[in-house]
């Protein structure tokens, strides 16, 4: 420890509590002074005056990092001392391991389903459809909201059901949307009640991951969660998995029936799209029951584990993961749309929007696991100020690079916004399993069910942005002011040393 850190635990409670009362002050006046000169710089900006754009931005840095070295002084205000878990025991260790590896591979799969309605409706009109850019549109969202909605009860069926029994029973179910879709797409006659009905099946797929998160969390003790949940949300990748993989595959033929109609190009068989998961579904379904084992507990009703809901602590999550999860989700979605429409005519050449968007979405999904491993050894309350932190002055700094000549001062904001909401989505589910052990499942179905919703209403804002102003510069701004309520309502409640849910 520290002499400066002993000294402070050596004061007097009123200096002591003084000093507190002194610093904080101080960090919320740089607070406001960094929001103040960031919008004043903003609106210079949008006004078409940059002179002070660039000045603004470096103090606005050089405040942030020096609100950041005084955090380091805060004293504690009731000297109490600190509180240690004891670390559990680790029983079945290989079997555990074998589970998330399986899990993993499970829910990558599940992601990929998910998001084959992402690609699909860009292709039904060439294949003989005639659906407007509105139906297109709900045939996309659909899966997100009820893949959001559906985790609540996905999350609670592990503890009631059991975790072997209940994975592999949700893992079978997506040949369900698989079937129906493949189906569907195959006659241009279909009806487009028919279609938004395979789309709004698919959502179960993304369900999946409340029922994953929940099978996981059993196993591992409480000092590995961290890392565990991260690595298993490696299944994330799915998303790009089914970016690369559709395009590929509905170029020939499965089944060995006629192509679909294409104006354009080759012929497409989209029905591929759908089909091409099925042998996987079986296989992850088999690995599930054959390679894994029910967790040893008693099963828990439905009505006691919505307790849950009535916990502050399981909302006060959902508002975190809604910005990192939400966050991911929506780069992910409205990235490519961005680059797009914003440096179209950048010198040199727009650049390649396919190119970059899957970057970012990467680099979120590899920080995960990272998020998760360091929650476990430095805290997940400190982890996540953190990532909250970093995504605040991001946002604020990502909304004065919105020229199409400051592509790369764009690019870099946007991976480091990408790393940090990773970093927080590991971080985060760590603090779920320390502050609701009892009521676990139920709360990450509610917790990720708020952090898929945050992925569905940022791209409403970002085009309502760029339609009143011609700039998602509003929007980012928007994310910052919710990022630093975020970063305080962490450090009031799981960062804060004498919090009683201090992690």
């Amino acid at each position: 420890m520290s002499s400066f850190r002993q000294a402070q635990r050596q004061a007097h409670p009123t200096k002591t509590n003084t000093l507190f009362l002194g610093i904080l002050c101080v960090l919320v006046l740089i607070l406001l002074m960094q929001i103040w000169l960031l919008t004043a710089g903003l609106n210079e900006s949008l006004n078409g005056n940059n002179a002070v754009k660039w000045p603004a931005f470096w103090a606005s840095v050089a405040l942030f990092f020096s609100g950041a070295a005084l955090i380091r002084y805060l004293p504690g205000p009731l000297r109490e001392p600190l509180r240690t878990a004891a670390k559990e025991t680790f029983r079945d260790a290989p079997l555990a391991w074998r589970t998330l590896a399986i899990s993993a591979v499970s829910l990558a799969l599940a992601f990929a389903v998910w998001f084959m309605w992402s690609a699909i409706p860009l292709r039904l009109n060439k294949v003989g459809f005639d659906l407007s850019r509105q139906q297109l549109f709900w045939l996309t969202a659909t899966p997100v909201l009820l893949g959001s909605l559906l985790r609540i009860p996905y999350g609670l069926i592990v503890s009631t059901f059991g975790s072997r029994r209940s994975y592999a029973a949700v893992t079978l179910a997506l040949a369900l949307p698989c079937l129906a879709t493949g189906f569907a797409v195959r006659n241009p006659a279909t009806p487009y009640g028919i279609l938004l009905a395979c789309a709004a099946l698919t959502g179960i797929a993304g369900a999946n991951f409340a029922t994953s998160m929940g099978v996981v969390g059993l196993w591992f003790p409480r000092h590995l969660q961290g890392t565990a949940l991260g690595i298993n949300g490696l299944g994330n990748l799915g998303v790009t998995v089914a970016q690369f993989a559709i395009p590929l595959v509905i170029g020939f033929s499965l089944l060995g029936g006629g192509p679909s109609a294409n104006a354009v190009g080759p012929p497409l068989h989209l029905e591929n799209a759908a089909f091409f998961w099925i042998p996987f579904i079986v296989l992850c379904t088999a690995l599930i029951w054959f390679g894994t084992k029910d967790f040893p507990t008693a099963p828990k009703s439905f009505a006691s584990q919505m307790v849950a809901a009535r916990r502050p602590h399981t909302w006060a999550l959902a508002a975190l993961y809604f910005l990192t999860f939400g966050c991911f989700v929506a780069m992910g979605a409205s990235l490519p749309l961005i680059i797009h429409s914003i440096f179209s005519q950048a010198p040199g050449g727009a650049p390649n929007p396919l190119l970059y968007a899957p970057i970012a979405a990467a680099v979120a999904t590899f920080m995960r696991p990272v998020g998760g491993w360091l929650a476990d050894r430095a805290g997940a309350g400190y982890i996540t100020s953190i990532s909250l932190g970093a995504m605040a002055l991001g946002g604020f700094s990502l909304s004065a690079f919105t020229d199409a000549d400051e592509f790369f001062g764009f690019y870099t904001f946007i991976l480091i916004i990408c790393a940090a909401a990773g970093l927080g989505n590991g971080s985060i589910f760590k603090m779920i399993a320390h502050v609701l052990p009892k009521e676990a499942g139920a709360a990450i179905g509610i917790v990720s069910c708020f952090g898929a919703l945050g992925g569905f209403f940022p791209p409403l804002l970002l085009g309502w942005a760029m339609d009143r102003r011609g700039s998602p510069a509003l929007a980012y701004l928007g994310m910052a002011v919710f990022a630093a309520f975020c970063l305080a309502l962490n450090a009031w409640l799981y960062h804060r040393r004498n919090s009683p849910t201090h992690c």
